[in-house]
């Protein structure tokens, strides 16, 4: 009795390895999930080569040490990027040599032109196979990444977020004696510290404050309609667009306060006190160590709307619908995404795109430079609700920050430079609707 008890033990235990051995070899299919919700590596996955078609620099992937991270996840995976300067090479010519990307990446502003050469696909079920859970994203990103298409579909996922600050050179206000600016203030309370800090002194042409154009009516933080979708129509003529255009221009009518690049007068002639735009913060640390004594607020507000955040400005990529290795493709973003990624690309100072107190906490930690900053303002630029998409964006962005340059240089007043916006706008969607 014992003898056969043991017997059978011994069997059942012989019949459970094999099963084991039989489902782990059977060409390397199955595997575990991980924590990120996506399928763990394959045992011994057939070498892949993706080939993307992208604006970005490949030596970002390079200096941010995003290389060796995924050959140590995924070793079968070899990045191919042909890059894309949109000058001499185009997406358009770089399809015409024949090669199919598996990936594209872009700036949001791309995705008319992806639409159009049908490189662009929906993520839907890729999400769902790999099992990946979208409540990982920032709070409004997966909203916003679905505004971009008619039927609601997932159709990129960004790597990493561009968000709005203001920054301001701390030795001005002290030579001034005008207070430093603080989170959650309104244009107009900033409009009032520039008339303060804007003056000349000692032959020298201080300015209070200024900004991109480009970048701030980019991200259009009243989240208004630039083109009717229903109509296709220029939708700038309104009084919502007037007030903005109003408060945006005032800065120019402060006397001294206009010319020069806001970015030169802030991080090296120093003659700026305060500036918004693009991030800095890849040059602040050098810009500290040559004697720029700065620091940090929250992207000020439109009265009355506290805490409204600017549009979603994030790089991304996307997977085509011609590629032959779309879960590789997905692995790969899955991979830009999972905290490990987003912690080192926060470290070097890109706001993470993922709900990670880690990866928060990180931010700009690389550079002892930013050490005791206010980093913390970088993190309350909440992703506004999305305002409605048209393939005709672009023409309408273009139009609005060049007109808003005019207004601030004194050649237009703000309700012609509106009506000619207008005008601008539909003539360039009619020319582009007849090709």
């Amino acid at each position: 009795m014992k003898g056969t008890k043991w017997g059978r033990l011994i069997l059942v235990w012989m019949i459970a390895a094999a099963l084991t051995a039989c489902s782990a070899g059977s060409g390397g299919k199955t595997g575990v999930r991980n924590t990120e919700g996506e399928t763990a590596k394959q045992t011994n996955p057939e070498p892949v080569t993706l080939t993307i078609f992208a604006t970005l620099d490949p030596l970002f992937f390079k200096n941010m040490g995003l290389e060796d991270m995924l050959k140590t996840q995924y070793p079968h995976i070899t990045l191919k990027f042909v890059q894309i300067n949109l000058t001499t090479v185009t997406f358009e010519s770089a399809l015409a040599t024949g090669e199919t990307p598996d990936l594209v990446c872009c700036s949001i502003a791309s995705i008319g032109t992806f639409k159009d050469l049908k490189l662009i696909s929906d993520l839907t079920p890729l999400i769902q196979k790999h099992k990946f859970d979208l409540s990982r994203l920032n709070p409004g990103m997966e909203q916003v990444i679905r505004s971009y298409s008619e039927n609601g579909e997932f159709l990129m996922m960004p790597y990493y977020m561009s968000t709005a600050a203001l920054y301001y050179n701390k030795d001005l206000f002290d030579k001034f004696a005008v207070p430093y600016p603080k989170d959650g203030m309104t244009w107009e309370e900033v409009y009032e510290l520039a008339k303060r800090l804007t003056r000349m002194e000692g032959g020298i042409q201080y300015k209070g404050f200024m900004f991109n154009q480009q970048n701030i009516t980019y991200k259009n933080q009243s989240g208004l309609a630039f083109i009717d979708p229903k109509t296709s129509k220029a939708a700038v003529n309104t009084d919502a667009w007037q007030k903005w255009m109003e408060t945006m221009s005032s800065f120019g009518r402060i006397e001294g306060n206009i010319g020069g690049a806001e970015q030169d007068l802030f991080l090296k002639e120093k003659t700026l006190a305060m500036r918004t735009g693009p991030t800095l913060i890849p040059l602040l640390p050098d810009a500290t160590q040559k004697g720029l004594n700065w620091d940090v607020v929250s992207f000020p507000e439109f009265a009355g709307k506290k805490g409204a955040g600017t549009q979603m400005n994030a790089p991304y990529f996307a997977i085509t619908p011609m590629s032959k290795h779309k879960d590789e493709a997905f692995q790969f973003m899955s991979f830009l995404v999972s905290e490990e990624v987003q912690t080192t690309l926060s470290a070097k100072g890109n706001v993470p795109v993922i709900r990670s107190e880690k990866a928060a906490q990180a931010f700009g930690s690389m550079f002892p430079e930013l050490k005791g900053k206010h980093l913390q303002s970088f993190m309350m630029d909440t992703i506004a609700a999305p305002a409605p998409y048209t393939r005709y964006d672009d023409i309408a962005r273009t139009a609005m920050y060049k007109k808003l340059i005019e207004v601030q240089q004194g050649s237009k007043d703000v309700n012609t430079a509106l009506r000619e916006a207008e005008e601008e706008i539909n003539k360039k969607i009619a020319e582009q609707m007849g090709k």
